[in-house]
């Protein structure tokens, strides 16, 4: 009867360890998944600051931004300085180019007309050639891009820009800007929604 009690008492014992080590994994657990939410949280806001510090809206279910003009190869332009425009794809563009395999990027130094297709987005076997939007000589080139093509889905109207062009010409200022490229803009994403 002794060992009977003595085998129970033991069994107890260990029973209570694993359950004192059940509670240290799931206080852990807690801990780490407060930590993890925590962390995502302060993401998600940083994201959402930067989208605000942008402008980036959303208009007819694509994500458009501000400032920039339009091409109807669904190229954005930027100024940089005085003398460069920058150019990047627009979220129609990235939406239709679904996981971005491998982008081909003019040279440095490269004279370009309008129309020109000037870089080659691959995404599984197939690939979009883009069109310049406006004519000039290629100043700057998105290297990090080229190491991380994705970045034109992740982040289409900053870090995904594409290369910049000093124009030889405005004809930059006969794109859509402003409300005009908002409205343009809105078009563009109606006719794509009925596409899809």
């Amino acid at each position: 009867m002794q060992a009977l009690i003595g085998l129970l008492q033991n069994i107890g014992v260990f029973l209570a360890f694993l359950a004192a080590r059940f509670a240290v994994l799931v206080v852990v657990l807690a801990a780490l998944t407060v930590v993890f939410l925590v962390g995502l949280g302060v993401v998600r806001l940083a994201g959402r600051v930067r989208r605000h510090a942008l402008g980036l809206t959303k208009v007819g279910g694509l994500v458009w931004r501000p400032g920039l003009y339009y091409s109807p190869g669904h190229a954005w332009l930027q100024w940089k300085g005085t003398s460069r425009l920058r150019v990047g794809l627009d979220d129609l563009a990235q939406h239709l180019l679904a996981r971005v395999s491998e982008v081909t990027l003019p040279a440095i130094g490269q004279v370009l007309q309008a129309g020109d297709v000037v870089a080659t987005v691959r995404a599984g076997r197939r690939q979009a050639l883009i069109p310049a939007p406006v004519s000039g000589q290629v100043v700057a080139i998105n290297r990090r891009l080229l190491r991380n093509p994705s970045l034109i889905h992740n982040d289409p109207y900053a870090r995904g820009w594409l290369y910049a062009v000093a124009p030889s010409d405005a004809g930059h200022a006969r794109l859509p800007y402003g409300e005009p490229a908002r409205g343009w803009f809105s078009g563009e994403a109606h006719r794509f929604s009925r596409f899809m």
